[in-house]
């Protein structure tokens, strides 16, 4: 896979975990964001599959694929951005949980998936995460 085909890959599947954790959306601040997605990706054991996402902020890389979300064709979930970032499956009949499973894989399962979710939404601060 290409950056980019990897930077959407975990974009989309964060998106869907955090809504299968019953989150509305999460603060929008760039900061914010990328602070708690370095922090999940620092624990997440599976990054090594995504070689092109690392540095010393992939947090960044993340931050600009959730801008870029809502543009993309093809797929399961994007983000939508203003004063807070929330995350929606694109396909309507779909929901969070049937998206993510079949965004699943051999590699990566659904479970893998959603432990992503968790290490990115504990980081943020109480105020920062709307519950549904």
């Amino acid at each position: 896979m290409s950056k980019d085909q990897q930077v959407k890959e975990v974009v989309e599947a964060v998106a869907l975990a955090v809504l299968q954790l019953g989150v509305r959306a999460v603060t929008s601040n760039k900061m914010s964001l990328e602070f708690a997605f370095n922090h999940a990706w620092r624990r997440w054991g599976c990054t090594r599959l995504f070689p092109s996402i690392k540095g010393h902020d992939p947090g960044n890389q993340f931050w600009i694929g959730v801008g870029r979300s809502e543009r993309r064709r093809g797929a399961f979930a994007a983000w939508e951005t203003g004063a807070w970032a929330q995350p929606y499956v694109k396909i309507a009949s779909w929901t969070a949980e049937e998206a993510l499973r079949a965004h699943a894989s051999e590699e990566i399962s659904y479970e893998d998936w959603m432990e992503l979710g968790r290490l990115f939404v504990e980081y943020f601060k109480p105020e920062e995460v709307d519950y549904v």
